[in-house]
């Protein structure tokens, strides 16, 4: 039998947010009989904080899932809102935000690949935010 752990942030950690059944309830009633799965993510957690995670998978884990990467971005707001003196500062900003991000997520990656589990990794964020400046 199968048990699919959840490993991220508040995609996953979801249950403040939502009327309905949180989405490990949705998995957990969508899995086969016999199959179980787990909700380690945290809401609130960044990129570098979900390998603490994994550090409690169940020996019963058989598949991860990860959802990363949002709270990272939603830490750049003030980037986004902040003045630029020019063109050329705000790409080499934006050039450096993204190799930390990226640094931070392929280490997570080959975190989660060391441990040798079928590993699905979903990188949906869609904020609603109502300032349109930050929709765009």
């Amino acid at each position: 039998m199968g048990h699919v752990i959840l490993l991220g942030d508040s995609v996953f950690d979801n249950q403040a947010y939502v009327g309905g059944p949180d989405v490990v309830q949705q998995l957990k009633d969508a899995l086969p009989d016999g199959w179980s799965a787990t909700l380690l993510a945290v809401d609130g957690s960044v990129t570098s904080e979900v390998a603490d995670q994994a550090v409690h998978l169940p020996a019963s884990a058989t598949h991860l899932v990860l959802s990363s990467g949002g709270n990272d971005a939603l830490m750049q707001e003030d980037f986004l809102t902040g003045p630029a003196g020019s063109t050329a500062q705000v790409l080499l900003a934006l050039s450096a935000i993204a190799s930390r991000f990226r640094a931070a997520y392929r280490s997570l990656l080959s975190d989660l690949a060391s441990l040798e589990l079928p590993l699905t990794v979903c990188t949906i964020y869609d904020p609603s935010w109502d300032d349109t400046e930050q929709v765009a």
